[in-house]
C-alpha cells in the first residue's frame, strides 16, 4: 500500500513539472521579452508605428511588382559604364529596388545610378503607383521627423547608455526595418510624359537648407545630449521674437541632375525640363526602338568639382554649436533697394 502510494505521489510530481515547463514555454511565446525602444513607445507612437508599418509594407509590394515587370520589358535602356543592354537593365532594376543601406553605405546618403530607359504604358503606370505608395510613406513619418525619444543602449562596454534617437529610427527597430534608407525610400522614380530626344547630365556640389521654426530647433535642442546644447538653447531664446525661422544646413554633397529636352513638348506643355536624377529616367518609348541622344558626364567632374562660395541669404558663421543653425540675413525695404 505504501508503494502505491509512494509511486502515485511521483507520477504527480512528474506530471506538475511537465506542466510547468509547458507554462513556461507558453509564456516565452505569449510574452517575449520586450526591446529597450518599446519601453518608450505611447499609445500615440505606436499608431505611428503601425501607419509606418503599412506603408513600408505597401511599398515593397510594389517595388516588386514594378521591377519584376521591369526586368522583362525589351525597349531600349543605356546606363552610365554599363558594358551591355543586360548589365544596364540589371542596374536599373537594381537601382529601383534599393531601399535598404548596404553595408559600405553612409548614412543619411542614397546611391545613384544614371540611366535613361524607354519603356511600356503599362509599366508607366506601375512607376506611378509606386511613387504614390513612397508619398504616403513620407507622409506617415513626415510628423516624426524632428521627434526624438530617450533609449538605453549598449555603450560598447557591457553597461548601457539614454541616448535620445530619432523617433522613427526607433520605430523602424521595432519593425525589424533598423537597415531602412529613408531618403531612398522617399525618392521617386522619375518619370518624364514626353517624346524625349536628348538628356545631358550634370554633378554639383551643393548643401540643402531646411527653413524652421524655432521652436522645432528648441525641441531638438532638449532632446540633444551633447555638452553645448543647453547654451545653444539658451542662445536661440534671446533672439528677438520676431526671428521666428532659422536654416538648418546639411553637409555638402553631390547634386545630380539632368536636362531633358522634348520632340515638341511634354504632358504640362514643356519642351525642356530641368529634373533631379539621381535615378534612371523612365519615358514612354511608344513605337520607337532607338535611345535618344544621352551624354552622361565626365567621371572625373565631380572630383573637379569646387563649392561655389555665394554670399547668399545666409550669416557666414552658424549660430549655434551643436547644430548647423544659421540666421537669414536681414532683408532691406522695398524702398531701401533702389537707393543709389
Amino acid at each position: 500500500m505504501l508503494s502505491v502510494r509512494l509511486f502515485f505521489l511521483v507520477e504527480l510530481f512528474a506530471v506538475g513539472l511537465v506542466l510547468t515547463v509547458v507554462m513556461y514555454g507558453v509564456c516565452i511565446v505569449l510574452f517575449p521579452k520586450p526591446t529597450e525602444s518599446q519601453f518608450v513607445l505611447t499609445p500615440d507612437q505606436h499608431r505611428h508605428k503601425l501607419a509606418i508599418a503599412t506603408a513600408l509594407r505597401e511599398l515593397e509590394q510594389a517595388l516588386e511588382r514594378f521591377v519584376t515587370a521591369l526586368s522583362h520589358e525589351a525597349g531600349p535602356v543605356s546606363v552610365e559604364a554599363a558594358s551591355s543592354d543586360r548589365e544596364a537593365r540589371r542596374r536599373v532594376c537594381d537601382a529601383y529596388a534599393a531601399i535598404d543601406y548596404g553595408q559600405e553605405d553612409e548614412a543619411n546618403r542614397s546611391p545613384s545610378c544614371l540611366g535613361v530607359a524607354g519603356v511600356s504604358a503599362a509599366l508607366i503606370d506601375r512607376a506611378d503607383a509606386v511613387n504614390e505608395v513612397k508619398a504616403r510613406l513620407k507622409a506617415v513619418c513626415a510628423p516624426l521627423q524632428d521627434a526624438r525619444v530617450r533609449v538605453p543602449v549598449k555603450d560598447g562596454q557591457g553597461g548601457r547608455v539614454v541616448k535620445a534617437l530619432p523617433l522613427v529610427r526607433v520605430i523602424l527597430r521595432e519593425l525589424s526595418r533598423s537597415d531602412l534608407n529613408l531618403l531612398a525610400a522617399y525618392r521617386k522614380i522619375p518619370v518624364l510624359t514626353g517624346r524625349v530626344q536628348r538628356v545631358v547630365y550634370t554633378r554639383a556640389l551643393t548643401r540643402a537648407v531646411y527653413r524652421k521654426h524655432r521652436n522645432d530647433l528648441a525641441a531638438m535642442l532638449t532632446a540633444s545630449n551633447r555638452p553645448s546644447a543647453a547654451e545653444d538653447l539658451e542662445r536661440l531664446r534671446r533672439l528677438p521674437a520676431s526671428e521666428t525661422h532659422l536654416a538648418f544646413v546639411k553637409d555638402r554633397y553631390t547634386n545630380i541632375r539632368a536636362n531633358v529636352w522634348f520632340d515638341g513638348l511634354d504632358a504640362r506643355s514643356r519642351g525642356r525640363v530641368l529634373i533631379v536624377a539621381e535615378l534612371p529616367l523612365l519615358y514612354p518609348r511608344g513605337r520607337s526602338t532607338e535611345l535618344p541622344e544621352i551624354r552622361y558626364p565626365d567621371p572625373e567632374s565631380a572630383e573637379r568639382t569646387t563649392p561655389i562660395v555665394r554670399t547668399g541669404k545666409l550669416e557666414p558663421e552658424p549660430l549655434l554649436e551643436s547644430l548647423p543653425v544659421y540666421r537669414y540675413r536681414p532683408t532691406p525695404r522695398r524702398g531701401q533697394r533702389h537707393r543709389p
